[in-house]
């Protein structure tokens, strides 16, 4: 792997050194990324021991899913904070006390922000563009600082009830045990013979009802509430948290703009959710078992996949999803173009052999900015977010005028090999 420059990555197309093996614990994000694309999973989640030392794909961080992260991992902090030291509400002195030694919600976000980069410091392609990554998202705190505040805005906590000489601070792999009334944040659920676990953002327990929260920083999806319903049959099934077996009566996603109520499931709901989730997870692992897992090319699967430069089929299915149209005007794409020769000191003349809106053979100038590749006549490669634009019909060059190909602070180039 080659480092291309300041803010463009050129590397290698390399395959795994290693496909990943079965999860030893199912999760729902797990299943669906199973299921949506069994070869973006295991590209994703394979090892590449030529790549780096850590297990998995580098990945490239979306901004906007960054934010959410931030805020997300703020709440878990404060919320936790809150309630291993009993405050009954926001407004209680206790709170004000308790996010005063947090710093307060700006410090707590940016401690929360740089927890979130963290992984990236070692990350190969992430590193040209980390520090343009961070003064994003901390210019915007401020929206942040507000987001985090909607959502707290709407809990309720609940003090937990103490065994006598014991404190409400849980202790890392203290052993589980019943939880006791009142409201936990950041439980992990586990039912050992359905072989999941998930991690319920909060969990209310009183004499009366047993109320599962999760927050979600981005749109409604469907998807989140049976992720809930997910929830509810872990905590069903969790025999050292709910040895008596107690259903969730209430299911609340906390939405940004509000809080969005989930009816229980009963008993009989969860035993057929358990037997549906039973028969997916099955085919799910039979699926990950083919060498290579199978891929599943649309634009669920496909369009912010962090490995689609390593799938043959995603390049294929992509060409083809463009149609024969040619492209009309200027836009952000993907394109696999092999280099003719060079053009000037930062261009290349190339040809098409696959892309959305560029018919294979098109001849395309490929311009690189400042950046020195080294490039030759013969390579092929892949390029990932280039800036392609048609040419000016109005400039009287008409369609022996080249399309021209950008690379962009964000965009790849990956040499096949």
């Amino acid at each position: 792997m080659v480092t291309g420059g300041e803010n463009t990555n050129f590397w290698r197309v390399l395959h795994p050194s290693a496909w990943p093996k079965a999860p030893s614990w199912m999760s729902f994000s797990t299943l669906m990324e199973l299921e949506i694309c069994p070869r973006r999973y295991a590209l994703t989640t394979a090892e590449y021991s030529n790549v780096w030392k850590y297990r998995g794909y580098p990945s490239v961080p979306q901004p906007s899913a960054l934010e959410g992260t931030v805020v997300h991992l703020t709440l878990q902090k404060i919320t936790k904070a809150l309630l291993e030291r009993g405050c009954p509400s926001l407004a209680d002195e206790s709170a004000i006390l308790t996010l005063r030694q947090l710093g307060g919600y700006t410090v707590a976000i940016m401690n929360s922000l740089e927890r979130v980069l963290l992984p990236y410091k070692e990350n190969p392609r992430t590193a040209p563009v980390l520090d343009g990554i961070r003064s994003r998202l901390t210019t915007r705190v401020p929206e942040l600082r507000t987001k985090v505040q909607r959502f707290l805005s709407r809990i309720h906590p609940e003090p937990r009830a103490v065994r006598p000489g014991e404190t409400v601070i849980r202790l890392e792999g203290e052993p589980r045990r019943a939880l006791q009334h009142g409201s936990h944040a950041e439980v992990l659920l586990q039912a050992p013979e359905l072989g999941w676990h998930g991690v319920a953002d909060m969990l209310t327990l009183s004499t009366t009802q047993c109320e599962i929260r999760d927050f979600k920083t981005g749109a409604p999806k469907e998807d989140y509430k049976v992720q809930l319903w997910t929830y509810a049959l872990l905590w069903a099934r969790d025999g050292d948290l709910n040895p008596s077996g107690q259903l969730a009566d209430r299911l609340v996603l906390s939405y940004d703009e509000g809080d969005a109520e989930v009816p229980a499931p009963s008993a009989g709901e969860l035993r057929f959710l358990e037997d549906q989730l039973r028969k997916r997870t099955a085919k799910a692992l039979i699926d990950l078992q083919v060498d290579p897992p199978e891929a599943r090319p649309g634009p669920k699967s496909c369009t912010y996949c962090a490995v689609r430069q390593l799938c043959d089929e995603y390049w294929r299915w992509y060409a083809q999803s463009g149609g024969n149209n040619e492209l009309a005007k200027s836009q952000v794409l993907d394109g696999q173009v092999k280099v003719s020769a060079q053009h000037g000191p930062s261009s290349w003349d190339c040809v098409v052999e696959l892309g959305a809106g560029l018919k294979g053979g098109r001849p395309v100038l490929l311009r690189t900015g400042n950046l020195q590749f080294d490039l030759r006549s013969g390579q092929r490669l892949r390029l990932l977010d280039v800036y392609v634009s048609a040419p000016d019909e109005e400039s009287g060059e008409g369609r022996s005028a080249l399309f021209v190909m950008t690379m962009r602070a964000n965009s790849e180039v990956f040499l096949l090999v």
